[in-house]
């Protein structure tokens, strides 16, 4: 069946404003865009906008699906202002189980001034508590946690992380980056119908939010990948797309799965390096804010080359975490010795600090910057303290990196920031922090549309209203401006052709 959209605002997104009457689509593809008197006699259905706007379909380049999912669901900490909020609260929502586990402490936004420490968390002492920092590179365990997974001041620092000790040298309950794993091992796996369930709902929200589909890394936390992907398998039908990555760790092994319509796997997935907000980012010069501080380097060097070797030895491209411009420096140097298949393009995810000499060598490099707008009003005033003046001119540079010419796609790094698109949108156009950076318009939703296709090789046919690309659509009840973001609704999302969410009167 022939189905027209038309009678509204219909913007391909090919080129800044560019608009069309209608949009013909057949078996979940464009067929055809123009005139609606012209495209009308083909129809066999149609499908009036009411006036409202339409864009193509807005995809996240950056979340975890299933994070974003649990965070519907448990405690979330990024609303406090205070650990002690945070310690009246938690005792309300701990059951009889053995461990408790949620995130999103921000310690630049509690009133103490400081992260939070087991000091704080043993007054509980028949469950173990673990509470995750809202970047995900850094938790906290009560002291009960840390029994159960056998920590002592003695345990050594695994490669990669860092455990926290207090002035005396005693465990505050602080892990970073891959010392984390030293507590989460320990934490019980979740079930195949728990996972059913979190992707379920994470989905639903995210179709109201008007996405038609994420890129997501889920595939190396919840157990064995395939318990994971069988609930993948399970839930995504056709009403949304997932794009995975593969987690360096399950890599080789998901070499023998085979995707579907809906279910596509992605690049290598690697971590460079941590967070600036737990001080963990890889920087070339100190924290302006902590002296004698870089951050963390994930892997070794030896090891890092060995993943960029494995990805290359499969014809593959990787997706890497580079948040610091140390940690910028070490992937390109791999990216130049190692180089991507032709065809094929690496993503460097993140990029907030960078130098110019490392913009240079990216230019002549096959990379998509996967940027999250929406960490610089997360990040800011607090990030210009630890990073200092002097390296503000390339940190959060998406403005920059577009005039440089990079292919740059937008994602919100959920459950780390809220995965609204609008909201991403909103941030990289109204940028009070950094105005030198704000984008226009047509930037700022290309990031969430072609921008997010060319991500993953898909700009031939997803990212624009064209024909022969997917008939997946975001519909909202204003067209865009730089004012009005905010304040706009989605009111249908469609995927390949068909509405699966629509916004109740």
């Amino acid at each position: 069946m022939k189905t027209l959209w038309t009678e509204g605002k219909i913007f391909t997104m090919k080129a800044d404003k560019e608009v069309v009457e209608a949009v013909l689509v057949e078996d979940g593809v464009i067929i055809n865009t123009g005139l609606k008197k012209d495209l009308l006699p083909f129809a066999d259905h149609v499908e009036s906008l009411n006036g409202n706007a339409m864009y193509p379909g807005f995809v996240d380049s950056h979340i975890h699906l299933i994070g974003h999912g649990e965070k519907l669901s448990y405690l979330d900490l990024s609303t406090f202002t205070s650990i002690e909020k945070i310690k009246e609260t938690i005792p309300a929502y701990i059951s009889r189980e053995q461990w408790y586990v949620t995130e999103g402490w921000d310690d630049n936004k509690l009133e103490e001034g400081r992260e939070i420490t087991s000091n704080d968390l043993d007054f509980i002492t028949e469950t173990a508590v673990v509470l995750k920092r809202v970047c995900r590179h850094v938790l906290v365990a009560n002291s009960t946690a840390m029994k159960l997974a056998g920590i002592s001041k003695e345990t050594p620092n695994p490669v990669g992380g860092e455990i926290g000790k207090d002035e005396n040298g005693e465990l505050n309950g602080l892990f970073y980056d891959e010392a984390q794993r030293l507590i989460t091992e320990h934490i019980p796996l979740p079930s195949i119908e728990y996972l059913k369930g979190i992707i379920t709902s994470s989905i639903e929200d995210l179709k109201s939010k008007g996405l038609t589909g994420v890129h997501t890394e889920d595939m190396a936390y919840y157990g064995h990948y395939k318990v994971t992907l069988q609930a993948y398998r399970e839930v995504v039908n056709n009403d949304f797309r997932v794009h995975l990555l593969r987690h360096h760790q399950v890599f080789e092994q998901m070499q023998r799965e085979e995707p579907s319509t809906y279910i596509e796997f992605g690049a290598m997935k690697i971590f460079v390096d941590g967070s600036l907000g737990g001080r963990t980012a890889l920087l070339s010069e100190d924290y302006s804010d902590e002296q004698g501080k870089k951050g963390v380097e994930v892997h070794s060097p030896e090891k890092l080359e060995a993943l960029v070797k494995m990805a290359r030895s499969y014809d593959e491209n990787i997706a890497v975490h580079v948040i610091g411009d140390k940690a910028v420096e070490k992937i390109l140097d791999l990216i130049e010795k190692y180089p991507v298949a032709e065809g094929k393009k690496d993503r460097l995810i993140h990029v907030n600090v960078l130098r110019p000499d490392l913009v240079e060598r990216m230019k002549k490099l096959p990379v998509v910057l996967d940027l999250q707008p929406i960490f610089v009003p997360s990040d800011f005033p607090w990030v210009k303290e630890r990073l200092g003046s002097s390296r503000l001119q390339w940190a959060y540079a998406w403005k920059s990196l577009l005039e440089q010419g990079f292919e740059c796609s937008g994602g919100s790094d959920s459950p780390v920031e809220l995965a609204d698109p609008l909201l991403g949108i909103d941030a990289a156009v109204n940028n009070s922090y950094l105005p030198e950076q704000s984008l226009t318009l047509f930037e700022a939703i290309s990031l969430y549309t072609s921008g997010s296709a060319k991500a993953i090789g898909r700009e031939n046919n997803r990212g624009m209203i064209l024909p022969g690309y997917d008939a997946d659509f975001t519909i909202l009840d204003n067209v865009l401006d730089n004012t009005n973001i905010l304040s706009t609704s989605v009111v249908n999302t469609v995927v390949a052709g068909e509405i699966v969410y629509k916004k109740e009167k």
